[in-house]
């Protein structure tokens, strides 16, 4: 009992000159020391779970048997041990801005002393722990093994004894900012990068440093070494003005840094073309009227690149005639003042006519100019239009509707007149008097030059006559029927022929047009025709294919017309009855014709039988006699 009390009194005084110990060598435990020999000490926290000892359970399961040979040492052994050394942290200095690390951190832990143990706990940006123990004299541990992440990564260090209690103020704990990534960047030129920009471009500029980065401090953006903006924000949108220059894009630059110093840089070319190309047509002047040939000359220019360079000459010549032609052939250079891309083409002019001259020049940037230019050229008499087309023609009326620029065509100006069967025409005036008439046309230009125009034509507003051959309105017939169309002018048109609604497809023989039928039914006729001055007529005829008779019909009609009627006259109103009855259409008529002609046949039958038996009775007697 007494060894083990003397055992506990030496671990008490040799704990006390080991804590004295520490509390003299504390800042050697904290020194940082990096490769190139700079010292600096390690910040220091106390984590307020640290109270419990993290290998307290340990003890639980320590060997009894080693404990009882510890037990049997003498105490005075143990005052005689070295005293716990502390460790030793090694680690290089942020290679960033602001604190961060843009690389993994490089160091070593090492444990210094023959006795107790150095522990270490690790956890980086992604919350993932790691956790280490050195026991070995110069034992050490390369932080480089540790998985830094981006964002904050955390170490702590602290030493235990033999029985693992935690040595006073042997902790240290050091926070790593590790940043390893550079920014993202994203941008995009309005319209598209390789486009030409009208007078200004403007880029929007997206840029991320991810959840763990240190996050954007500055985006600049510049155009050669100008800087034409900066923003401390993620996304922003930048204009620029500068103008190319010999169809040279303009080199823009984004740098994009974030808090711990990393740089991304993007470059790319903006094409913008501020001015409107030049265009001229050179060596005449707009509405210019001569009798001689005209060189004409076409000019553009542009300081940076021609989208398009055209020129068109519309000719309309005496007769009204219109053709376009268009430049091909180009000169392609300099200008020798402005260093400008040139553009030039020359025509000579020589034929009568009004010529319209149009030129049109594009740069890449959809500038665009547009110059345009008449000029008449006459050595002819005026030319008189639209009076030919009267020549021959057919009309409802007459009335001239066109302008004098519509009716006489020159290339200077004239006078005209017009007259009509002799007598002076004014244009606009409407005459509908039928029959030939004649319109005459005179012109005379300002150089004397004139022109006259003839033509004669008919008025006729009275609409074509239609004429049926081979039936007749409301008349019936038996079998097929054959008929025929025709108007009874031959100059006159067949626009359509419709039977019972059904358009014909009916072919004109000799003048005529013909038409058959077969099917017993009731048929409407419906003919529309047209005159060469275009007056139209429809007209419409309607008929009627009956059953053919039997033999017993054809028998009994006289009978049954003299039973009923018995002269010509009453037969007459028999036919105006059956003509009525077909234009009704009606089957109920049709059904009582049949009951009454059954009823008709019924009683000549009765009439019959009573006729032969009164003859037979006749015929008795002398039988009798005989």
């Amino acid at each position: 009992m007494g060894r083990k009390i003397k055992k506990a009194i030496t671990v008490v005084i040799a704990g006390m000159i080991i804590g004295s110990q520490f509390a003299d060598m504390s800042a050697v435990g904290s020194i940082v020391q990096a490769e190139a020999g700079d010292h600096r000490e390690a910040e220091k926290e106390t984590d307020p779970e640290e109270d419990k000892d993290p290998e307290e359970d340990k003890d639980e399961n320590k060997d009894p048997d080693k404990d009882s040979e510890k037990e049997d040492k003498d105490p005075e052994e143990d005052s005689e041990k070295e005293a716990i050394k502390p460790y030793q942290i090694v680690y290089n200095e942020p290679d960033g801005e602001n604190g961060y690390y843009i690389h993994r951190p490089d160091g070593r832990i090492t444990h210094m002393s023959k006795r107790g143990t150095t522990r270490y706990l690790f956890k980086n940006g992604n919350n993932e722990q790691q956790e280490g123990i050195l026991d070995r004299q110069n034992e050490s541990f390369l932080l480089k093994q540790l998985n830094f992440t981006d964002g904050g990564n955390e170490l702590r260090i602290w030493m235990e004894d033999e029985k693992g209690h935690r040595v006073e103020n042997s902790e240290s704990q050091k926070e790593f900012w590790l940043d390893s990534s550079k920014p993202v960047v994203h941008y995009e030129i309005t319209g598209g990068s390789e486009i030409w920009h009208k007078d200004i471009a403007e880029v929007r500029v997206e840029s991320s440093d991810g959840l763990n980065g240190s996050q954007i401090e500055e985006i600049i953006c510049k155009t050669g070494e100008k800087v034409i903006g900066k923003s401390n924000k993620e996304i922003e949108m930048f204009r620029m003005e500068e103008e190319s220059k010999n169809g040279e894009g303009i080199p823009v630059t984004f740098i994009v840094k974030d808090v711990a110093g990393n740089k991304t840089i993007v470059t790319d070319k903006v094409y913008i073309d501020r001015n409107v190309p030049e265009a001229v047509i050179q060596g005449v002047q707009d509405y210019m009227i001569t009798s001689k040939p005209v060189k004409v000359n076409y000019l553009a220019e542009e300081e940076n690149i021609f989208q398009v360079v055209q020129a068109h000459i519309s000719k309309e010549d005496i007769t009204g005639r219109k053709e376009e032609t268009e430049i091909t052939e180009w000169r392609i250079g300099k200008s020798d003042e402005s260093g400008k891309m040139r553009k030039e083409s020359s025509q000579t002019l020589t034929e009568d006519g009004i010529y319209k001259l149009r030129m049109n020049a594009a740069d890449m940037a959809g500038h665009e100019n547009q110059v345009e230019r008449q000029v008449i050229i006459d050595k002819e008499n005026p030319v008189i239009v639209h009076v030919d087309e009267l020549d021959g023609k057919y009309l409802k009326y007459f009335r001239w509707d066109y302008s004098a620029g519509e009716s006489v065509k020159d290339f200077t100006s004239y006078t005209y007149t017009m007259k009509l069967d002799d007598t002076v025409y004014r244009p606009g005036e409407k005459i509908e008097k039928e029959g030939m008439h004649t319109l005459v046309v005179e012109a005379v230009d300002s150089a004397g030059n004139k022109s006259d125009a003839k033509a004669r034509f008919t008025i006729d507003h009275t609409p074509p006559v239609i004429r049926f051959e081979n039936i007749r309105e409301g008349e019936s017939y038996e079998k097929e029927r054959k008929f025929y169309i025709r108007t009874e002018n031959p100059e006159d048109q067949i626009e359509y022929i419709k039977i019972n609604g059904a358009k014909q497809k009916s072919e004109k023989q000799k003048g005529l047009y013909e038409c058959k039928v077969d099917e017993a039914k009731a048929y409407e006729v419906e003919v529309k025709a047209k005159d060469l001055a275009g007056n139209e007529r429809i007209s419409r005829i309607g008929f009627q294919i009956e059953q053919e008779k039997t033999l017993l019909q054809k028998i009994t009609e006289p009978v049954k017309k003299y039973i009923f009627y018995g002269n010509e006259k009453a037969v007459k109103k028999e036919e105006q009855l059956k003509e009525e009855q077909m234009n009704k259409r009606n089957g109920k008529s049709i059904l009582c014709s049949g009951i009454m002609l059954t009823g008709m046949l019924t009683g000549i039958g009765f009439w019959k039988r009573e006729r032969l038996g009164n003859i037979l009775k006749k015929m008795q007697p002398d039988n009798k006699n005989k």
